[in-house]
């Protein structure tokens, strides 16, 4: 039986339909009359609810700190034999509002007067979007924007009807009145792209005109219906009255998650709040806490003239997998016209779960001491220490990682047209001034079965020894091996699984006694050749898959001997890639020492070699990144490292120098590490080769930019 309920952000009297709604009966196994149970004794211990009565706490509530609960489960006969338990499903809709925070300046010139964003940082596939806003202001702070003049755009189906261009629709130029300094420029989106937008897209601001020569986009807003099929099996009403201020404390309030089932997982959360008068702009966040950690949101805003609203909150699978002990849900306040809100009431629809939720990279207060213990007393660093001491790094790229050549053993080595790799290569890369080397190795053509040819191993470990033995740090990765065999495919897992298992064990066997100053990398662009979505972040099943590879891939070094179970390892999201699409579903197992990689050639048509020119538009894209990566990743313990990036020899080698500087220093200031992609080819299509391996000669401008980049 399905349930269809619309739930309105705007003052929907939500939570008065929930005093007055009853209980609904259906045909269900013991385990759902467990939870029948549970709520009857949890009412035991909580003040009967008012029915009909005012949403407000009573005097004596208020100096008690008594909650008044409702919880309203739906309960099954029993059958004389248990069967599995399948929720009941409602289709809830909901009015809400996202916003992502960028901070980028464009100005009105051409070619640095746009800006896109990622769809995935606002909407999830589904979502409808109704319109964005984006708030701005002047470049320099003090200048009247005037009349803004510009337009918008954003991605769509090739097939959509109304696309301007394959794949894309351009708005018309518009007008629109600024306060000032300050803008709120909004565009409702048509409603015949609506069908034809996916998370996977962009949307573009333009600015063409105003009074200042820059704007700097604070925030981009995206209002949008979410329409989701939720498993419901019962429902819980608590009422709160704590308030709570933008500019004080926390910013928090804590609703402990009792008034609902132990062992329940929420659904779909509505906070319901009211302020002393229009709010305005509102922004904050919603949240779970338990002893897992602490899961927060990105940032909800809304639009409204009124005093009073009701918050919808879809919780994500993220947020279930810190379902725990001593569960609270937060709400975060971070802004509106009003210094002050108070949440009135909350009501959770919610289910039993699935229990296949990510599970937190977090660790407690007491395994980072045990960690640290144990590094100090086998002199490994931690992840974020190595990191730290990564100066910046070189890619022996082109060259173990060859493949398909025509040539066999060894000899494929030097397949892709470089030399075979020397000792005094590897000392002129030290000499450079890199003190870390990625060296990327193919198993696939050199295993008989699933061992790994004993002859190319000892190659392979020969060259590494070469950077070892050097003092550099070392990664060792499985590189091509994703164009030959490796996918991330359902269908294909358990045996891909098993494979890449077995060649970890041997790999990690063969290095086990190595130093912290060696790194195992699990994976170089795990992904699906050839599919629509290869390089747009993949689609949610192939990243989840990618998560499975990655977990795998950690827990089989560990459990390997010698001192692997402390070396830093590190996992990469779908392809590499730092689309928000796949960081946002990106799982870092847990654990000590698990750096994050991606790989980030950026300004994509400036690094292939397309444009020519490193402009300040192309200087924003890479500072936004930088900070999302900081974001979702570093600020949450997780370092990260770049070991992929570079440009082609298509730009002189001013505006490539330029290029190296600002990237290595920009990410730097982040606390991303980068390693320069070098194939060997110094000239013509991919020609990424900035070191001469066999006259050990350097494009001397490119060293020196790198360099400076990464004082």
């Amino acid at each position: 039986m399905r349930d269809i309920i619309k739930i309105g952000v705007f003052n929907m009297p939500w939570m008065r339909e929930i005093e007055a709604m009853e209980e609904r009966t259906f045909t269900m196994g013991k385990k759902a009359m467990a939870l029948f149970t549970a709520a009857a004794m949890l009412l035991l211990g909580v003040s009967c609810a008012k029915k009909g009565g005012s949403p407000d706490l009573s005097e004596k509530e208020k100096e008690t700190g008594t909650q008044e609960v409702t919880t309203t489960v739906i309960e099954e006969e029993t059958t004389e034999m248990a069967t599995e338990h399948i929720s009941p499903v409602e289709t809830v809709s909901a009015m809400i509002g996202t916003q992502m925070t960028d901070g980028r300046v464009i100005g009105r010139a051409q070619g640095s007067n746009t800006a896109k964003f990622p769809l995935a940082d606002l909407i999830d596939e589904g979502d409808r979007i109704v319109s964005f806003t984006f708030i701005v202001y002047s470049g320099d702070g003090t200048s009247n924007i005037g009349e803004f003049k510009g337009g918008c755009g954003i991605s769509v189906e090739d097939k959509c009807p109304a696309a301007t261009h394959p794949g894309w629709f351009q708005s018309e130029e518009f007008t629109a009145p600024t306060q000032g300094t300050y803008g709120e420029i909004t565009w409702n989106v048509p409603e015949e792209l609506k069908d034809y937008i996916h998370e996977s897209g962009e949307v573009m601001f333009g600015y063409w005109w105003g009074n200042c020569d820059s704007l700097r986009i604070e925030n981009v807003i995206c209002t949008l219906e979410r329409t989701r099929e939720v498993p419901v099996d019962g429902e819980g009403f608590t009422k709160s009255g704590e308030s709570v201020s933008y500019s004080e404390g926390e910013k928090t309030v804590h609703i402990p998650l009792d008034f609902i089932p132990d062992g329940m997982v929420p659904e779909v959360v509505t906070f319901s709040i009211a302020s002393g008068g229009r709010l305005g702009k509102f922004t904050g966040a919603y949240g779970i806490s338990s002893s897992n950690g602490e899961y927060v949101s990105g940032d909800t805003a809304v639009f409204t003239n009124d005093s009073e609203l009701d918050l919808v909150w879809f919780v994500p699978d993220k947020a279930k997998g810190y379902i725990a002990r001593n569960n609270e849900l937060l709400f975060k306040y971070w802004w509106s016209e009003q210094p002050t809100v108070t949440v009135k009431t909350v009501g959770v629809k919610f289910s039993t779960g699935t229990g296949d939720y990510p599970v937190p990279a977090v660790q407690p207060i007491s395994e980072v001491a045990t960690e640290i213990a144990a590094n100090n007393a086998n002199g490994f660093r931690s992840a974020n220490e190595i990191v730290s001491e990564i100066k910046v790094g070189w890619n022996l790229g082109n060259t173990f990682d060859s493949y398909d050549t025509g040539k066999t053993g060894l000899n494929t080595e030097i397949g892709w047209g470089n030399m075979k790799t020397t000792k005094e290569m590897i000392d002129s890369v030290k000499a450079a001034g890199f003190n870390a080397v990625r060296i990327p190795v193919t198993w696939a053509e050199h295993m008989n079965g699933d061992d790994i040819q004993s002859e190319w191993l000892d190659r392979v470990k020969e060259v590494v020894d070469y950077a070892y033995n050097d003092g550099l740090f070392v990664i060792l990765n499985m590189h091509h091996d994703d164009y030959i065999w490796f996918k991330p495919l359902e269908s294909s897992y358990d045996s891909n699984s098993a494979r890449l298992k077995k060649i970890w064990m041997q790999i990690s066997a063969r290095f086990a006694d190595y130093d912290d100053r060696l790194m195992f990398e699990g994976m170089n662009e795990p992904r699906t050749v050839g599919s629509s979505m290869e390089w747009m972040g993949g689609t949610k099943s192939e990243r989840k898959i990618v998560n499975k590879y990655a977990k795998d891939f950690v827990d089989t070094v560990r459990a390997s001997g010698g001192k692997n179970a402390d070396r830093t390892l590190i996992v990469t999201s779908y392809a590499a890639s730092a689309d928000s699409l796949a960081l946002n579903d990106m799982e870092v197992p847990s654990g000590k020492n698990v750096i994050f990689t991606v790989h980030y050639y950026a300004p994509w048509r400036f690094a292939e070699g397309a444009d020519t020119a490193f402009t300040e538009s192309g200087k924003g894209e890479l500072d936004a990144k930088f900070s999302e990566l900081k974001q979702k990743f570093i600020d949450k313990g997780i370092p990260v490292i770049i070991d992929e990036f570079g440009c082609v020899n298509a730009a002189d080698a001013a505006t490539r120098s330029s290029y190296y500087t600002y990237y290595i220093s920009a990410a730097k200031s982040k606390g991303i590490k980068c390693f320069v992609w070098d194939n060997g080819k110094m000239s013509g299509d991919s020609s990424f080769g900035i070191f001469n391996r066999g006259a050990l000669t350097w494009e001397g401008n490119i060293l020196s930019a790198i360099m400076e980049g990464a004082k």
